[in-house]
């Protein structure tokens, strides 16, 4: 029996279904009077997801032994492979969560409250699935570097890859230190390509964080493509090039490339 059917109960509503309805935190973020009046926000659900999330990070929540589920997968596709590109428990509970959010800030306290006892139950299920020795933060943290350790450059990748597989992915260093999440892509249409992605640093839920742009590829990818890596300490970050998501206009320029250029050949010296 495969994960997806594993998770599918505890997931309460079609993966697809929560996707075409939540709008993303970083696409709500540029609407139009995106920052509601106090007295719409369920308040409640708000501070719930919060302290949800911040569960989610002590847990290290997504972290996959080396076995990875030990669920039967079709021959030739690897574990990682299978729930990289079909939804991992971490994508769905992204997926969960962002709708959750827009129902927070939509002031609708029942419907945010059923999407975050989806979020418990999906992690309840990945628990029961990776077995006790989850419970040990050193056992999820050595899983974590074991995966950073084997990341292969994304230029080097010869298969498929859905985008909602990329964003929402975390950026790591080779010292398992979070430099950031994916919160969106930008194609290059001359060369058909990625010309950079935009990394969120700060902020809660993709909200309020600046973005910056890092070079697609720059970056190595771990095998399911939870983790993407960067080998540079989180100072380079913060001075990385910064993109104004409502000016993407800015970016286009020959000269602002060159500089996205210029900083990132000199970082990765």
């Amino acid at each position: 029996m495969r994960l997806s059917i594993f998770l599918a109960a505890a997931v309460g509503v079609g993966i697809g279904l929560v996707a075409a309805a939540a709008a993303s935190a970083a696409d709500v973020e540029g609407l139009p009077g995106a920052q509601p009046p106090k007295e719409q926000i369920a308040q409640k659900c708000l501070g719930d997801l919060q302290a949800f999330e911040e569960q989610l990070w002590r847990v290290g929540f997504g972290a996959l032994p080396p076995r990875g589920y030990g669920v039967p997968v079709p021959p030739g596709y690897s574990d990682f492979y299978l729930y990289g590109v079909e939804a991992t428990p971490r994508k769905k509970m992204q997926a969960l969560r962002d709708a959750a959010y827009v129902y927070a800030f939509d002031g609708d306290e029942p419907s945010c409250q059923r999407e975050l006892a989806a979020m418990r139950a999906v992690y309840d299920e990945h628990q029961k699935l990776i077995g006790a020795e989850s419970d040990d933060p050193n056992v999820r943290t050595a899983w974590r570097r074991a995966h950073l350790a084997r990341a292969e450059p994304v230029a080097k990748m010869d298969h498929l890859m859905r985008a909602d597989v990329l964003i929402g992915s975390e950026v790591r260093n080779l010292k398992d230190e979070r430099l950031g999440e994916i919160a969106d892509f930008v194609l290059n249409p001359q060369k058909r390509d990625i010309l950079y992605v935009l990394v969120s640093r700060g902020g809660f839920l993709g909200f309020g964080g600046k973005l910056v742009a890092v070079r697609w590829n720059d970056l190595r990818a771990t095998e399911d493509h939870e983790l993407y890596v960067l080998d540079v300490p989180p100072k380079t970050m913060d001075k990385a090039p910064p993109v104004d998501r409502r000016n993407f206009a800015t970016t286009a320029s020959g000269e602002w490339q060159r500089s996205l250029d210029q900083y990132w050949d000199r970082a990765l010296k």
